[in-house]
């Protein structure tokens, strides 16, 4: 069967299709992804989110500065009791006295300036080290999603691939059909010669139709990993040769970046900074914080709700000063938290070595997996190959009359279920390659580099 270079995929959908649809290489559906896709919009809203406690936390180290004001109506003032004796009455008896006004008004502005608080700059670093980690989780969501977004091109590829095929073979049944019923007409056929093609005809049917809704729903998980409303519409470019396997060197088996290059290796450590600075933070609740205060105020005291009348007497207060914390005793609450810490520490670095042979045991694996893709395919390739042949020279001699219906029916079902097995493994290797990038965490500069 002679091969024809596939340039697009649902060509069967395409006449059905508006003029709008928009037709997409798989570097144009990761374009696509990075504007539309969902998780890759909230990575980067969450660590805008990392960038503003930065902010905040370099605002709690600048002076603050405060206003408070009051506007109090004393219903019942205040009573107090002097000594009798002041004015003359009896020792040891009291008098009661109103003291202080109805009505009184307050405003005062304070400005404070920490000078030594340890907890400031360490919870500076820790922001940062968040503001990190969130830029290592947007490069992790940009990870996995280009790794969907292949695999969904990939399989939406292979189907297509499959259903071209399956449709050649189709055509070349429903001929042969044709020409087997002519002949039983014209008595140089059998009716059971005719009854076997036929059977193959309709199961090859069956099975592009089949193939073609895989198709339609192959296109959708396609959409739906870009970002793009399922109601859309969207063709696909072949932009992948059917042999790019052929162009690999095969996997890299010594890599000095082994650990390095993996996002999530790299986020572990970045956790175990995060606890670090916890500690130190916790630690700093020993040391003593020094802070600077200066503060203006007025205050005015009337009988008469007349306070803001020009005129009337304002009374102004002032002062500066340094406050002074030292911690002494806290129940050992502190203690007990420096020890969580701790621990949290040193579950986090367990959790990393244990990262650290995960990866070696993927990178294995995958390596495996690909290498065994690799020889896969090129035996189904041999196979297809073979196949395509016997059903050819089958066909051929069906049609000069030298052949059965029979063998011609078996060529037929040989052919789809070889192609069947073929494209199974091409999907499987591009899928194995994907892995291997991944484990190897060279994913993003793969997906990049594709032409």
């Amino acid at each position: 069967m002679k091969k024809q270079k596939i340039t697009i995929i649902l060509m069967f959908f395409a006449l059905s299709l508006p003029l709008t649809a928009q037709t997409l290489s798989l570097k144009q559906c990761i374009e696509y992804a990075k504007q539309n896709n969902s998780n890759i919009k909230i990575a980067s809203l969450n660590s805008e989110v990392s960038g503003k406690l930065v902010n905040e936390q370099i605002g709690n180290a600048l002076p603050q500065i405060d206003f408070n004001g009051s506007l109090t109506n004393n219903l019942i003032v205040t009573t107090s009791l002097l000594p009798a004796e002041f004015i003359g009455g009896a020792p040891g008896t009291f008098i009661p006295v109103k003291m202080g006004t109805k009505y009184s008004a307050a405003g005062n502005i304070q400005l404070t300036q920490k000078i030594i608080d340890p907890s400031v700059w360490i919870g500076l670093k820790a922001a940062k080290l968040s503001a990190d980690l969130s830029l290592q989780n947007i490069q992790q969501t940009d990870e996995q999603t280009f790794y969907n977004v292949s695999s969904a091109y990939y399989r939406a590829l292979v189907i297509q691939k499959q259903f071209d095929n399956l449709h050649a073979i189709l055509a070349a049944s429903e001929q042969s059909l044709k020409s087997t019923e002519l002949r039983y007409k014209n008595g140089m056929a059998k009716k059971i010669d005719v009854d076997k093609i036929r059977v193959s005809y309709n199961n090859t049917k069956s099975q592009v139709e089949q193939t073609e809704l895989n198709c339609k729903q192959a296109l959708n998980n396609l959409k739906y990993s870009i970002g793009m409303s399922v109601d859309s519409s969207m063709i696909i470019l072949d932009s992948l040769a059917e042999d790019f396997w052929e162009n690999y060197s095969g996997p890299k088996e010594n890599n000095s970046n082994l650990f390095e290059n993996r996002i999530d290796y790299q986020m572990r450590k970045t956790n175990i900074a995060l606890y670090e600075a916890d500690k130190l933070n916790n630690i700093a609740a020993y040391l003593p914080t020094l802070s600077f205060f200066a503060n203006y105020g007025y205050q005015a005291m009337r009988s008469e709700f007349d306070i803001f009348k020009s005129g009337k007497e304002w009374y102004t207060s002032s002062a500066i000063g340094l406050n002074l914390k030292i911690p002494i005793f806290s129940g050992f609450g502190r203690l007990a938290k420096v020890e969580q810490s701790q621990l949290n520490i040193e579950v986090a670095q367990e959790n990393l070595r244990l990262s650290e042979q995960s990866i070696k045991v993927d990178i294995s694996n995958y390596n495996i997996q690909y290498r065994t893709a690799l020889d896969n395919i090129k035996n189904e390739k041999e196979n297809l190959a073979l196949a395509e042949s016997v059903y050819k020279n089958t066909q051929l001699e069906f049609t000069q009359g030298a052949g059965s219906s029979l063998d011609l029916v078996q060529a037929e079902s040989s052919l789809r279920e070889t192609q069947n097995n073929y494209y199974t493994r091409l999907l499987t290797l591009y899928v194995a390659k994907l892995d291997k990038e991944k484990a190897e965490g060279t994913l993003i500069n793969y997906i990049n580099n594709l032409k």
